[in-house]
């Protein structure tokens, strides 16, 4: 079975003006239906449950692994997998912890990776609001609700939910875990509108000749 091959970016984040986070976008499609061109808007990495309206890729420091799953994945379906590197612009400055829902509103990027117990406690109390409606009062004990890697990797798609809220509102990127079809743990990644307008680069790794329409 052949795997592709994957020339591994040197940074991850970029901190010089203008700021930007790396976001790598896999997504599948039969060999011969590849596109000569895409809009950014219409595609995301596929989740386990899709966050309506959103883009959603991976980062953080194991994307290229990351990256060999899903294109495991692809092989084993006899599907190609098509990866778009994004630059996504941001305008706060990103904080190593952010120890209270206060210290959100200075930022326009959150890592629930980096949250604290009370900030994982609130999105906890959201969450199970939003769970129970869903699946019903008996949904609630299914799920371990001291960890995002369990109740957000699984319902990211709340995350619109969330970012309507007026504490998070302000937010552009979410950092998040999520469950995938090619890894049965969750996976890191970022969550940004479609609509987002600050995509400062978008490059189409493994296909150079495709158009990325920003």
């Amino acid at each position: 079975m052949n795997v592709q091959v994957y020339d591994a970016p040197k940074t991850r984040q970029i901190r010089s003006k203008p700021r930007g986070i790396e976001v790598t976008v896999p997504f599948f499609c039969p060999p011969e239906r590849i596109p000569a061109r895409i809009c950014l808007s219409d595609i995301t990495m596929p989740t386990l449950r899709k966050i309506p309206s959103y883009i959603t890729g991976l980062s953080g420091f194991s994307v290229e692994r990351n990256l060999h799953l899903a294109a495991q994945y692809a092989a084993a379906r006899t599907l190609e997998m098509v990866v778009i590197d994004l630059l996504v612009g941001y305008t706060q400055p990103l904080s190593m912890h952010f120890r209270s829902l206060e210290r959100i509103q200075a930022h326009d990027v959150l890592s629930l990776f980096r949250a604290s117990r009370a900030l994982i406690e609130a999105l906890a109390a959201y969450w199970k609001a939003w769970i129970v409606e869903d699946e019903g009062a008996q949904a609630e004990a299914c799920y371990d609700w001291r960890r995002p890697a369990d109740f957000i990797a699984r319902r990211p798609d709340f995350i619109p939910h969330l970012l309507q809220q007026d504490a998070f509102a302000h937010l552009h990127l979410l950092t998040h875990p999520v469950m995938t079809p090619f890894h049965d743990k969750p996976l890191t990644a970022t969550s940004f509108r479609a609509d987002y307008s600050h995509i400062m680069r978008a490059h189409a790794r493994l296909h150079p000749e495709m158009e990325v329409v920003i």
